[in-house]
């Protein structure tokens, strides 16, 4: 039985991992989450010359902002991930499953009750939340970065009302849900909408700069967005509608959707009390159904992501295996990851260059830019001339204190082997990647593993269930 004094504690146990948590082990996953960022902006750095640089570049500086920006990601997807395995402890599945019923029948408060559950989550997630950006903090001055604490309190603030706005959705929904496995679906849509509502009213564009992030006036200011006044509504109205829907759910009694507890072949009927007519509720239902369509979807899940890593590893090795006399065509078009900027803006550093191979009888115009062979090297440079049976190439971008002209070069018609004829810039961030520890591990390593222990993982899933 919950007793009104312990009400508070067994909600604050329950708020992270089980019943047994520990504040010790709430600081370790608040450092989990720090170390996991910090190893996160190292992978990032390591990309440094890619596309990332121009579409994220808050997250590719050497600077406390990027750090801790890439924390408050992290720190909402790895909230949204507990939300969703813990989700029938955490928020008002209990109502459903008649936990709050004997006790209102007592004369316990759902109002009280209400803000206790509420109160006992969002302790646990300012806990470790403050704890992993501190943790993050620290370890950046590790790095001997330009300290700027200006725009600490402004970043703190926006992570901790986004993982608040989120748990208070995530509550309300679940008032709703007659599963677990939909109101699971609600956890992720409720980060997909806070997502939204961000980009929408203009809240991404503030906080991911640096500049603006050092005054924290900036985030309430309605001329440049309207988010806050939204988060403020979405909250209100959502406390009044837990607080009405949860004292309601819990004056009955719920029947469980599955109807487990019903032996074969009985049904549920109600009585009209004016009528006397008799109406089905619900009758004993098939057990298993969506257990096997998870099932399914998961190894289908595994099946797909194992054959696109080892396809990607080996698109890979075709690309490393392009070398001077023997490029490497698939469908007679050349990859060549491009390590160059001296053709940018056309091509720039680290993109996946296409090139139609040619034969010596293909016409070249002036102006296109061609992958050809001198002295057992590969080059990419732009026609600027050229006779019946020559070339004469040259770089777009010459490198700062270069001498204009000195990469010109006279090419022989016959060791030109492609003609440019497009590029993928995100595609050769993720060759960059791949080719980094990390992506060794992510596309190599666990795929590997995945397909020779995917019988044992899923036996073991599978076990676990059956002991839940």
């Amino acid at each position: 039985m919950i007793y009104k004094n312990s009400y508070f504690r067994k909600e604050l146990r329950q708020a992270y991992m089980e019943n047994k948590i520990s504040t010790n082990r709430k600081m370790g996953f608040a450092l989990f989450l720090g170390l996991f960022s910090f190893a996160i902006y190292f992978v990032f750095q390591t990309l440094q010359e890619s596309v990332l640089s121009d579409v994220v570049p808050e997250i590719m500086q050497p600077s406390f902002f990027s750090t801790i920006y890439l924390y408050l990601h992290i720190a909402v997807l790895f909230n949204l991930g507990y939300y969703v395995y813990y989700y029938d402890v955490l928020f008002f599945t209990e109502i459903r499953k008649n936990s709050w019923y004997l006790l209102i029948q007592m004369g316990y408060h759902p109002v009280t009750m209400f803000f206790l559950k509420l109160f006992a989550l969002i302790y646990s997630v300012f806990l470790i939340y403050t704890l992993g950006f501190a943790v993050t903090v620290i370890l950046t001055f590790l790095l001997k970065y330009n300290f700027i604490a200006a725009y600490l309190p402004t970043l703190y603030i926006v992570g901790m009302v986004d993982l608040l706005l989120i748990t208070i959705l995530c509550m309300t929904f679940s008032l709703f849900s007659k599963t677990v496995i939909y109101g699971r679906y609600w956890t992720f849509l409720t980060a997909v909408m806070v997502f939204m509502v961000k980009k929408v009213s203009g809240q991404y564009d503030i906080i991911s700069n640096r500049v603006s992030m050092q005054n924290i006036t900036t985030l309430f200011n309605l001329e440049l967005s309207l988010y806050w006044q939204i988060v403020m509504a979405i909250t209100f109205i959502s406390c009044l509608i837990c607080l009405f829907q949860s004292r309601n759910l819990a004056k009955y009694y719920n029947f469980p959707p599955d109807a487990t507890i019903l032996p074969e072949e009985v049904v549920l009927v109600e009585i009209d009390s004016r009528t006397g007519l008799r109406k089905l509720i619900k009758s004993k239902v098939k057990e298993g159904w969506r257990a096997r369509i998870i099932d399914t979807v998961t190894t289908a899940f595994l099946i797909v992501f194992i054959c696109a890593a080892l396809a990607f590893n080996l698109f890979i090795i075709l690309i490393n295996a392009s070398t001077p006399g023997q490029v490497v065509s698939i469908r007679g078009v050349i990859p060549f990851v491009f390590s160059s900027s001296t053709m940018e803006p056309e091509i720039m550093m680290n993109d996946l260059a296409y090139f139609q191979k040619i034969d010596d009888q293909y016409p070249i115009e002036e102006g296109q830019i061609i992958l050809f062979e001198e002295n057992n090297v590969l080059y990419v440079e732009r026609v600027i001339n050229k006779t019946e049976r020559q070339l004469y190439v040259d770089i777009d971008n010459y490198p700062p204190l270069s001498q204009i002209g000195v990469m010109k070069k006279t090419v022989p018609r016959q060791a030109v082997h492609g003609l440019y004829s497009g590029r993928s810039r995100w595609l050769g961030a993720l060759i960059l990647f791949a080719n980094t520890i990390v992506g060794r591990l992510l596309f190599l390593l666990v795929p590997a593993v995945l397909l020779f222990y995917q019988g044992h993982i899923y036996r073991y899933i599978k076990r676990s269930k059956k002991v839940k």
